[in-house]
């Protein structure tokens, strides 16, 4: 910018003669005060050159802070395509004709539900990466290289305990100096791992000498065994470059993999894939909230759901931010101003505090979830549990939140039910603010609270059974014939007296005898369904594949709805089954 300002300046005023009659240094510095002077007159605050818009503490924000975020959302809503531009940035050779390229540009093209699903999973940070890259003055390339790594899946764990979209190992990452502990694994965190990962993808650079095929190579199998294949090459008189070296053959294909997915799109002719769009604009912004935060509470703040809010922020292996920090929240800027207004005026206690429990004899993983109002999910998450049950002795850490449980009073709710309609920062009407207060009253979107049921003789969802949203022309016994089941175990499970159901009611498909435990009612009314979807409780050994068989889907449309892999699915979670998308 001062580039332009001072080549302006100077079509008007003989650059030369100024110099004569002030001297350089006078000059210089005269034409930076009036570069200056012009940029700060602008409506526009230039984006962060770090990829991502930091707003600190969670305090109101300043009628300056406000005017930024205005120009950063008007400024992303009006950007190009991320995806043009990075086609422009590439810089490497990408060896279009090699043989190995090509078998791997062969390999893509036939499996694009893979890019289509790393591509949606990489959108919210993209920006954030080609920007930490050209920050780095690396090649632009390095931006796709987690596709190659995990599929841009943060969740990601490879069979050596590599994790993270970057695929760190545990000592690769503390070298690096990313933190990990109890609450926190920055190999996860996408804006961390990130900075550590070019780090050492631009130490290596130096190492071989700005050789990049060599670098990548190392990155993904070590320098030491780089450097050793080329040593053995000198030593029997051949080449050094890459293609020539006796590597492993996982890195003798990591390498050509991701120059295939550099020509795939840079020729978007030759190579027609659907990549979805991406803005090439600052999408999030990191927030200090300084200290710790329920992330269900925080995602009720800013209006965005708990998987967003997860998804933004996988650092954090429990419910909450760590204890000791980092309290940094990843938000789109878009819900910047609601969250920070939200959480500067909330009543609520949002602080966490933990319990250590030690298991007694005849305690069950259900006993002690109903003792401290949680699930037995988020107990068996939060502990690393692979099983059901507990042996006594055994220590287990329990959320114990300060968020309001069943018992909060009508008042506290009101309000917080005010503050967060009367914050309708985003243009939403009051209904729609209404309805995220509302929220509140549905306590499982803030903590997990199992309820009992008023029936006594209720249902517990259990693994492998379903939830069905009624559609319009459907019957009980239309629903019973479709799942196979009878129509008396359908009113048994549901609770139904008589034989007809309204259109949008959520009904539960039992595949076990209906006689057993109290059902949970946060487990049918959490999810925003679909007529015609189900959500499926994942049962042991399934995998998508044979979920969307017994579904007649596809595996497509379920990663696509759940953003899930086979390597992320729990035995008990619940995913939605889509029909309304066939992949």
């Amino acid at each position: 910018m001062t580039r332009i300002w001072k080549n302006l300046f100077c079509q008007i005023f003989s650059l030369r003669s100024l110099k004569e009659v002030f001297g350089e240094f006078a000059t210089k510095l005269f034409v930076l005060i009036i570069s200056c002077a012009l940029v700060s007159g602008s409506s526009f605050a230039s984006p962060s050159a770090e990829g991502i818009q930091v707003y600190q503490k969670n305090m109101h924000l300043s009628p300056e802070h406000k005017q930024k975020l205005a120009d950063d959302i008007t400024r992303y809503r009006n950007a190009d395509n991320l995806w043009d531009v990075l086609r422009d940035e590439f810089s490497l050779p990408h060896y279009e004709d090699s043989p190995a390229v090509q078998a791997k540009i062969e390999w893509f093209m036939n499996n694009q539900d893979y890019l289509l699903r790393s591509a949606s999973r990489a959108a919210p940070y993209l920006y954030y990466i080609l920007q930490q890259v050209k920050k780095r003055h690396l090649p632009a390339e390095l931006v796709l290289l987690p596709i190659v790594e995990s599929g841009y899946n943060p969740f990601s764990v490879s069979n050596v305990g590599a994790s993270g979209i970057w695929q760190l190992m545990p000592d690769t990452a503390s070298g690096l100096g990313v933190k990990r502990d109890w609450w926190y694994d920055g190999r996860r965190d996408v804006i961390a791992s990130t900075r550590a990962a070019l780090n050492y993808l631009a130490y290596l650079q130096s190492f071989f000498e700005g050789n990049w095929l060599l670098a990548i190579a190392a990155y993904n199998t070590g320098e030491g065994n780089v450097l050793a294949a080329i040593k053995r090459n000198i030593r029997d008189g051949r080449d050094t470059d890459f293609w020539s070296l006796p590597v492993a053959q996982q890195t003798r294909d990591y390498v050509p993999s991701l120059l295939a997915l550099a020509v795939i799109i840079s020729r978007p002719d030759r190579y027609p894939v659907y990549f979805p769009p991406v803005r090439n604009a600052p999408y999030l912004a990191q927030i200090d909230v300084g200290t710790q935060i329920n992330l269900k509470y925080a995602a009720m703040l800013a209006g965005i759901s708990h998987r967003k809010m997860i998804q933004l922020n996988p650092g954090f292996k429990g419910p909450s931010t760590s204890t000791r920090g980092p309290y940094k929240l990843v938000l789109p800027i878009e819900n910047v101003e609601q969250f920070t207004e939200n959480l500067a005026r909330s009543p609520l206690n949002h602080q966490i505090n933990w319990i250590h429990y030690r298991v007694k004899s005849g305690d069950t993983l259900a006993s002690i979830s109903r003792k401290f109002s949680t699930t037995i999910f988020d107990i068996r998450k939060m502990n690393h549990l692979s099983k059901s049950t507990v042996r006594p002795g055994t220590n287990l850490l329990i959320p114990n939140t300060g968020v309001p449980s069943s018992s909060s009073s009508d008042d506290e709710l009101a309000q917080v039910q005010e503050i967060v309609a009367s914050n309708d920062t985003n243009g939403r009407n009051s209904e729609e603010a209404m309805i995220i207060a509302n929220r509140l009253r549905k306590v499982e979107d803030i903590v997990p609270v199992v309820k009992q049921a008023k029936s006594s003789r209720s249902y517990t969802l259990q693994p492998g059974d379903t939830i069905y949203m009624v559609r319009t022309k459907d019957t009980l016994e239309s629903i019973a014939r479709r799942f196979h089941i009878s129509s008396r175990a359908l009113r048994e499970a549901n609770n139904l007296t008589g034989k007809k159901v309204k259109p949008g009611k959520q009904l539960i498909i039992p595949t076990h005898p209906v006689s057993v435990a109290q059902y949970s009612s946060q487990s049918a009314g959490s999810r925003s369904l679909q007529p015609g979807d189900t959500i499926y409780m994942v049962r042991r050994g399934d995998t998508i594949e044979k979920i969307a068989k017994k579904f007649r889907t596809t595996a497509s449309a379920i990663r696509l709805t759940n953003v899930v892999d086979n390597g992320s699915l729990v035995e008990g979670e619940k995913i939605v089954i889509p029909t309304h998308i066939r992949g």
